[in-house]
């Protein structure tokens, strides 16, 4: 078979095959996704219908609320006065309020004063709740009765469905005892209905209430059984959204109908017949001008250039060129894929070579400022033992040991030389007392220093390793290197809640350094405020954040504290506000690193200048590591 007759049959069954694959995407993919569209839009009206109810039930309870929380109302359910009756339970006040019921009901559920009237004619009209002296006994809002809350919901009443809100009668100051609840209403009339529909810009029907034989309508019990789902019924013109919404007993009451027009299937019915129309046509256009031109122009140096491109994406050899030498388009398109191909190269070099130098380049800072933190107080405490010792009188006890040694007829000096030798002993011996304590310590911080150095090599080789630790021990470790500058500056207050959580699995040499920093941080804020002396406060606590648990971690100082425009700015790299004394500006964002590596985060709060600072970690820490910490 010729090569024109393979791409005559392949293109035409291309073609046939992307008119079948339109028709079958418009018919069973975007057709339905259209219908779905339109439920969608159905549900989201029926939405809008339900906050309409709530809303009105919401001003219900506006209004419920500011009659119940007035002090006339607050003496009226004491004295029961007259004036107050005449002057504001009218039927004025209820037209003006919109309401079909106003009640007062005392602490028993008596009631002291209730009203009904007719929303359409204004005439009284008697309801059969109110009918009674008194609440029935088992009404949902005796609890709120006597809890002082308050309350609103659908009550089904003989005259349909009620909209009524309750609120405790209050002191006018929100305060109680409460002495009774008022309680307001307004019938789900028609007028009702449609006004709710049209906040919505939805058409809506109420097509069932519960009858007095508290059933449903036929045809609506199964919707009732449904629950809070909605049911959605699909007409040939319309899609309907059906909800029933329940009574203060949490019973269905009634149900609620939107009709949604269904324009958006009918429109998109005719746009996919005409795209296939078009699409068919359009195929037998196309086949036949690419039959005239795509064996020489097209489809030899394509495919040459495609197997190309595959290869290189597939590969990892950047180094061969395709050099198909044309002078159109395609081997225009030839020429820059090799050139492209060649910066990809070269780009790819630059940023391998750049990605070891900044990575080394990070790692060694962060390990030299840690190591100069660690360093400083060694530093410190060895200066100061040489100065000790250096003022020690060793010459003066040598010479009076060489007198001594020398016969002498003087028996006063003999007894003056052994005076100042008993004396230079005691000296000497407080000397070398002090002395060892601080090469004890000394050698602490020095094996502080070579298992920062060992964790940080561990680190750059494999994953962080966890380990139990008890937050306030962990928080004295951290003190022991840091500066006695710092460390005399600062009174450490550690919270109860810190002991409460007990052993914690943890990064615990990497938070060791962070803690480090933080206590640094907090003694330089209180130098920057001006004061001698200031605290840092830590406490922690665990949350749970997307399932998983984690340890939140706090440093409260006493500080200079930070102006808002710097809380975020501060973990940026090179960022310091103390350049003056040789700060670079790498302990927090250091931090900031370490702590996005273990999966957390690290942010700052502060009132403002002077008003201290909060520094906040929150790391993940296991769930079995805090469980088996509780149980102990």
């Amino acid at each position: 078979m010729k090569i024109r007759t393979r791409v005559v049959v392949l293109l035409s069954v291309v073609f046939v095959s992307l008119a079948l694959v339109e028709w079958g995407v418009g018919k069973i993919l975007l057709l339905p996704r259209f219908e779905q569209i339109e439920t969608d839009n159905a549900r989201t009206a029926m939405k809008r219908i339900d906050y309409g109810v709530y809303q009105a039930l919401g001003e219900l309870q506006v209004s419920a609320n500011d009659w119940g929380n007035w002090a006339d109302s607050y003496r009226f359910m004491r004295d029961r006065n007259s004036d107050y009756a005449r002057e504001n339970l009218s039927l004025t006040a209820m037209r003006q309020l919109h309401l079909t019921v106003l009640a007062f009901v005392d602490l028993q559920g008596r009631f002291v004063w209730a009203q009904s009237v007719d929303p359409v004619s204004g005439k009284p009209l008697a309801l059969d709740l109110f009918a009674s002296p008194s609440l029935p006994a088992d009404f949902p809002w005796q609890e709120s009765l006597r809890h002082e809350r308050s309350g609103q919901g659908l009550i089904a009443t003989d005259h349909g469905v009620l909209l009524a809100a309750e609120s405790p009668v209050l002191d006018g100051f929100a305060h109680g005892p409460s002495r009774g609840m008022v309680v307001m209403g307004r019938l789900l009339t028609d007028a009702e209905v449609a006004a709710i529909g049209s906040r919505a810009q939805t058409q809506v029907a109420l097509v069932g209430v519960r009858g007095a034989n508290g059933r449903m309508p036929q045809g609506l019990v199964g919707l009732a059984a449904a629950g809070a789902d909605d049911a959605v019924a699909i007409t040939e013109a319309t899609t309907q959204v059906l909800r029933t919404f329940p009574d203060v007993y949490g019973r269905p009451l009634m149900t609620l109908r939107v009709d949604v027009p269904r324009t958006i299937t009918v429109r998109a019915h005719s746009t996919v017949d005409y795209s296939l129309a078009f699409t068919i046509g359009a195929a037998v256009v196309v086949l036949l001008l690419m039959l005239v031109v795509l064996e020489h122009t097209v489809l030899g140096p394509l495919a040459k250039v495609t197997r190309h491109a595959v290869a290189i994406g597939a590969g990892d050899d950047l180094t061969t060129r395709l050099d198909l030498e044309r002078s159109d388009e395609i081997g225009a398109l030839a020429t820059e894929f090799d050139r492209m191909v060649e910066q990809v190269a070269e780009s790819r070099r630059l940023l391998v070579d750049h990605s070891f130098e900044a990575g080394m380049a990070e790692f060694s800072r962060g390990v030299l400022h840690n190591i100069g933190n660690a360093m400083t107080p060694l530093g410190v405490r060895l200066a100061e033992l040489q100065h000790r010792l250096r003022a020690a009188p060793v010459a003066d006890v040598k010479r009076a040991l060489a007198e001594h040694a020398t016969p002498s007829p003087d028996a006063a000096r003999r007894a003056d030389l052994e005076e100042f030798l008993l004396l230079a002993s005691g000296e000497l011996a407080d000397t070398v007392s002090s002395a060892a304590s601080d090469a004890e310590v000394m050698a602490r911080q020095a094996g502080v220093v070579q298992n920062a150095l060992t964790d940080q090599l561990r680190s750059s080789r494999g994953g962080t390793v966890l380990e139990s630790v008890d937050l306030p021990a962990l928080i004295n470790q951290s003190l022991e290197i840091v500066p006695d500058a710092c460390r005399d500056r600062l009174r450490i207050e550690l919270d109860q809640s810190l002991r409460s959580l007990g052993q914690v699995r943890l990064a615990r040499t990497v938070l060791r350094l962070v803690l480090q920093n933080l206590i640094i941080n907090a003694a330089e804020a209180v130098r920057a405020a001006g004061r001698d002396r200031g605290t840092a406060r830590f406490t922690a606590t665990v949350t749970s954040e997307g399932g998983e648990d984690r340890l939140l971690l706090s440093c409260v100082d006493s500080g200079v504290g930070i102006a808002s425009e710097n809380l975020e700015c501060i973990f940026e790299r090179g960022y310091s506000t103390k350049r003056e004394h040789g700060n670079l500006g790498i302990g927090l964002h250091w931090c900031a690193t370490v702590i996005g590596a273990l999966g957390g985060r690290i942010w700052a709060s502060s009132d403002g200048p002077d008003k201290g600072a909060t520094l906040n970690l929150l790391i993940p820490v296991p769930a079995s590591a805090l469980q088996s910490s509780e149980a102990a």
